[in-house]
This record gives C-alpha cells, structure tokens and sequence, in this order.
C-alpha cells in the first residue's frame, strides 16, 4: 500500500469520526468591514499526524470518490453551526470538478440544507473553470438545477485559466473572486493592479458581485476600494476558524451601526406592513423574502395580476410576473455592488403594460432581508432600505 493509498485510508476514518472539520473565513464588505458571509474550508487535524494540508488531503478525496462524503458532512456541520448566527449571512461551499459532473449533486445539496432547514438562498457554490474543460453539458444542467434551488453560483480563481470570459458569457455566474495571486502583487506590480482593475470593472459591468481573494494588507483593501471592488476575502480580515469562534468575531467586527442599534428586528411581514404606509392606498406593491417566496401584497397588486385577495402570499414570484430563479441571483449581485436593479415592463391582467421596479429591503443594519415589487412608476419610498 502506498502513502496515497494510506492517506486515503486515513482520511476515511476521519470523515467516519467526524475529525474533518468546517473552517469559517469572513467575506466583507469594502466599504464598512461589515461581515457578509464566509468561505466554508474543511480542516483536518489528525490526532497522530497533526495537522495535514488541504492541498494534500483534497486531491486524495477527490482521486479516492471521498470527495461527495466530505462535502455532504462539511455542510451539515456548517447548516447546524450558522442556525444561531445571523440570518443574512450566506456559506459559500467549494464544489470540484468532478462534484459538478455528478448529476445527484443538486439534489444532494438541497437534502443538506433542507434537513438543517437552511435555507438555499443563503448558499453560495464556488466552482473553477476547469470543471467544464471537458464536459459542458453536464455542469450546465447542475448548475441551473442549483440556481433553481435559489443557491448564487460564483467562478472561483478568475483570471487563472485559459477561457475565463467564455464561461462568463455561457454559465449563469452572479459573483467571481479574483484570484489571490493577483491581488498579492497589486501594490509591488502596475500590471498586477491593472488586471485586478480590469477584472472588477468586468464583473461590475456583467453585473456580477466581484470578491477579492488573499487580501493581506490595508494598501490592498485600498487599492481594491479605489478600484471600485465592494467585496472581499483574506487575512487582513480574519483567518479560516472553527465554528465556535465565529459568534465573537462577528461581534467584534460588526459595524459601529448595528452596535447601536438596540432596536427588536421585525419580521419581514411586519416590515412590509411599515413599509406599505409609504405608499398611496392605490399602490400595485408586493413583498418577497430573498428566496422569492411573497409574504405579502396589498389588494391593488392582486387586481393588477387579477388574483383574488389571499392568493399572492405564500407563492414564488416567478410564478406570477415575468422573472426566474435567474433573476433572484441578479437581484442579491446587485445589492452586494449596491446598485439598483433595471425596472421592466410586465402585462397586467386588464392587457396594459406597466413598468415592475423590484428594490431591496433591509433592516436597521442595513442588512436584505426581502425585496419589494411594485407596478407604476413611484419612485424609491423614504424608508425603503430601512
């Protein structure tokens, strides 16, 4: 037996003790350092080995079919330690090539998160290139299959392979990460700077989220600020840790803001009830939760849809205008770059046609917690992002 085969063979024993552990690293906002989901990486410390590498120990999953296991048993542990954490937090999860091709894995996923009632809207898979070189059919139906679960698809590594820019125009991505390897060189290196520049303003234009990975250093985050970039991953913001740790971490870098504020958060039904005091008795207006679901609208919106008092709430809204799964993961890209989501026109029951403005909702610390969706041309409430 080789050291392969006797790794292997370990590694076994210790996805079977439940010795490969999640790891959690902070993904935040540029802008305010506020946490906004983290990087889920599995951990092994074995107890005679000590601590063995994931660039070891992942190709050997993946070579030895542990690959499926581990993931399954990351995110379990991930759904059951996020339950107490805040609820717009997203887990974005590492998938490998050889994961994308599997046609179970969409379904796998959904079991995961549907039996730690997780819900899929907060899950992110992170995915390279290289898990279409060979095959695009295969990761294309799994990757609608999971856009259809409500989960955001992000390009990992971007900038690092030979055909980046034909996956961003073929696949359904709402977020790429710039590669870390860029965004290291950046302050010594013109031409690093320029890549990264360029990356983000691709994103930005696509209307992608861009994350930028391996930030190490207050001139990087604002190199990354000046260019633009709203997201971003790295040391400078907190190391990969242990579940347990994360509580307080959140509570030291949670934002001067959200502090302060001492207020009960409202539900999104009780908020949609607020909120609709901004608008005239007569306004067409809806409120979903960011999976999609309404939760509630008001009577002239039924009439617009000529649905009978009752039937809208409780539905997903693809169901009763014109958008799609797709559209929900354009709808959370664009909040994270903090850009208004395009208005569009949509027919109504009486055979005229209205603009649709759909905008975000948030809570006191100006964390999404739904979307609004009205027919008409009102523009933005007061109170809408509060």
């Amino acid at each position: 037996m080789n050291a392969d085969q006797l790794l292997a063979r370990r590694l076994l024993g210790a996805l079977a003790t439940g010795v490969v552990q999640p790891f959690f690293q902070p993904i935040v906002s540029l802008d305010d350092g506020h946490v906004l989901g983290f990087e889920v990486l599995a951990r092994w410390n074995d107890p005679e080995q000590g601590y063995i590498a994931p660039d070891r120990f992942i190709p050997i999953a993946d070579r030895f079919g542990l690959l499926d296991r581990m993931l399954d048993q990351l995110m379990r542990a991930a759904f059951s330690a996020a339950a107490d954490w805040p609820h717009h937090l997203f887990l974005g999860f590492n998938v490998s090539p050889t994961q994308l091709r599997n046609p179970e894995l969409a379904t796998r996923i959904a079991k995961a998160a549907m039996d730690s009632s997780f819900p899929l809207s907060r899950v992110h898979i992170e995915v390279t290139e290289s898990g279409f070189i060979d095959d695009l059919a295969q990761p294309r139906r799994t990757l609608d299959r999971l856009i259809n679960l409500g989960c955001m698809i992000a390009m990992d590594d971007f900038g690092t392979g030979y055909s980046s820019l034909t996956w961003l125009s073929t696949l359904p991505f709402s977020k790429l990460k710039v590669d870390a390897s860029f965004v290291a060189a950046m302050e010594e290196h013109r031409q690093s700077r320029k890549i990264v520049h360029a990356v983000v303003s691709l994103g930005h234009s696509l209307g992608l989220a861009v994350v930028a990975e391996g930030v190490e250093t207050p001139g990087q985050a604002e190199l990354l600020r000046t260019m633009g970039c709203k997201l971003a991953q790295g040391y400078l913001f907190g190391r990969p840790m242990p579940a347990q740790q994360v509580p307080d971490v959140l509570a030291q870098m949670a934002s001067a803001r959200a502090a302060e504020n001492l207020s009960v958060p409202m539900s999104l039904e009780l908020r949609a009830h607020r909120l609709s005091e901004s608008y005239a008795p007569d306004a067409a207006v809806a409120f979903m939760d960011p999976a999609g679901t309404v939760v509630a609208s008001s009577a002239a919106f039924d009439n617009t849809l000529d649905s009978a008092g009752g039937e809208v709430a409780g539905r997903p809204i693809w169901d009763l205008i014109g958008v799609t799964p797709d559209t929900m993961a354009e709808l959370r890209a664009s909040d994270l770059l903090d850009e208004p989501f395009p208005a569009f026109d949509e027919k109504a029951s009486d055979g005229s046609v209205e603009q649709v403005h759909i905008r975000p909702v948030k809570d006191e610390s100006s964390e999404l917690v739904g979307f609004s969706i009205e027919f008409g041309d009102n523009p933005d409430p007061a109170g809408m992002a509060s």
